[in-house]
């Protein structure tokens, strides 16, 4: 009888998002969801001043610890994730007359121009090539974050399994959780108070990533659509079949509104919707907003799977 735990933390503005799971004989049981307010915004650039300022990484030691300290937590092993807009997330050019290794160096390169970076920081890069085309998106973080983040895990007797963003951990989510969909025309689209995220499959194959700021919020659910059909291709390859939906600003009435733009299904994308939650604490999820775990619920999974 196999047993697992495992944690999702998501780095949000001024708060922990934290909920630990436990699998065992393909069931999914929450063991524990909560929401702990942070020192400091570490979801704004200064996540990337905490390896350069003891001031601050002594906060983010002392909030990550009382996320543990609070309760029994169970899980070794946890996985992390990021606000969508604070990486660079960008679609390059790939050269393919270029060895392996020539092709690592003119990606550091360009991935060092467009984050501005200081000519002796290394990025840790990770990319995905995109559905044929001779380009790749990107994500890149500064390697000093990264050790930084591993570093204090390690402190923590804790294994980091993987630092990923919300999107990209939603979109992980969803192609577990809706295996069938996800052979088809499938997007993905995130929205947050200030700004949406999308991305879009097609037979299985990745077209793309966007994300912009939020201009107008009375136009939420244009802005979205609009967004999703910027994404390289996506004409091309027609209208999703399915559009799931995620985040704090997926609420009824926008959801609403997207479903009478689009003609696809759309549906708000639930991770733990096939997993056995306590009634006390789902009454405690409730009361705060049930989306607002979404991304720590897929952190958890992205993990354990």
């Amino acid at each position: 009888m196999s047993v697992s735990h495992h944690i999702g933390l998501e780095i949000a503005e001024r708060v922990f998002r934290f909920v630990e799971i436990q699998r065992q004989d393909r069931q999914t049981t929450v063991l524990r969801a909560e929401i702990l307010p942070t020192a400091h915004d570490y979801s704004s650039p200064l996540l990337f001043e905490l390896p350069f300022r003891q001031d601050v990484a002594r906060d983010f030691i002392r909030d990550l610890s009382t996320v543990f300290l609070r309760h029994d937590v169970y899980a070794q092993d946890l996985s992390i994730a990021l606000p969508s807009m604070l990486p660079l997330v960008a679609t390059l050019p790939t050269d393919k007359t270029l060895d392996a290794a020539r092709q690592s160096s003119l990606l550091q390169w360009e991935c060092a121009t467009l984050h501005g970076s200081a000519a002796n920081e290394r990025l840790a890069i990770l990319t995905h090539p995109l559905r044929q085309t001779a380009r790749t998106l990107a994500v890149a973080l500064p390697e000093a974050i990264v050790d930084f983040l591993n570093e204090v895990c390690e402190h923590l007797t804790l294994g980091l399994a993987t630092i990923d963003t919300d999107h990209f951990v939603m979109e992980n989510a969803v192609r577990q959780q809706y295996p069938h969909e996800a052979k088809h025309r499938l997007a993905v689209l995130g929205l947050f108070p200030d700004h949406c995220s999308a991305g879009m499959y097609t037979d299985g194959e990745y077209l793309g990533f966007r994300q912009t700021s939020v201009t107008f919020k009375r136009h939420y659910a244009a802005q979205a659509v609009q967004l999703l059909e910027s994404i390289p291709g996506s004409l091309a390859a027609g209208q999703p079949d399915h559009i799931f939906v995620f985040g704090p600003a997926a609420g009824d009435d926008v959801l609403e509104a997207l479903d009478r733009i689009l003609p696809g299904t759309v549906t708000r994308c639930v991770p733990l919707a096939d997993s056995s939650v306590p009634e006390s604490l789902l009454g405690e999820m409730r009361s705060v907003d049930e989306r607002q775990y979404d991304v720590a619920a897929a952190a958890a999974l992205l993990g354990s799977s």
